[in-house]
């Protein structure tokens, strides 16, 4: 209870320093211990009453707050815990999408390779077959042009052999001529 009195005193002295100067000039004339005394039992009731109407309310706010406070830190926790959840579902996923998009790389890649493969047999058959057509269309090109240097050659003959026979040709030749065409036709009829 001492310690109690003590301590009312001293933080009367802190919030009423001229109550304190007052008791020190006055302490030769009125007796400073009395006075002081009084201010320490007025404190000390003030303290009491104040106490007595406030220490419930300040109570009740000071519990609401640590309730509060509580509150707030498992809300906070919480958080925290979902957060540190989502984060660790954010990196498996994103592990999964990197083994998901490696594995369409690869299978990008082989159809890749196959597709120019694919393309590659396609172009060399075509390379084949454009070199088989080619050289037919060669052969059958200058078969073509044998014919029509033979025809050109049959028909220069003939028209030579035209030529020189109208200028050359007598009636005398004339039925030599058909006698040894009707001496060959003659063996062929006895067969």
């Amino acid at each position: 209870m001492k310690k109690w009195i003590t301590s009312a005193a001293i933080f009367a002295a802190a919030f009423f320093p001229n109550a304190a100067f007052a008791a020190e000039d006055a302490g030769a004339e009125h007796g400073s211990w009395l006075l002081l005394a009084f201010f320490a039992f007025n404190f000390i009731l003030f303290v009491a009453v104040l106490v007595y109407f406030a220490g419930p309310p300040a109570r009740k706010f000071f519990a609401d707050r640590a309730v509060t406070i509580r509150t707030g830190l498992s809300r906070a926790a919480d958080a925290f815990a979902q957060a540190e959840e989502l984060a660790n579902k954010a990196a498996a996923r994103m592990a999964a999408l990197a083994a998901e998009l490696k594995k369409v790389a690869d299978e990008l890649e082989r159809e890749t390779a196959f597709q120019v493969g694919k393309v590659a047999e396609l172009a060399k058959s075509t390379a084949d077959r454009i070199h088989r057509d080619t050289a037919m269309s060669s052969s059958a090109l200058s078969e073509a042009a044998r014919r029509r240097v033979r025809a050109q050659l049959a028909e220069s003959a003939a028209t030579l052999a035209r030529d020189l026979i109208g200028r050359n040709f007598q009636p005398t030749d004339q039925g030599r001529l058909i006698d040894g065409f009707m001496d060959q036709l003659a063996p062929g009829d006895r067969q």
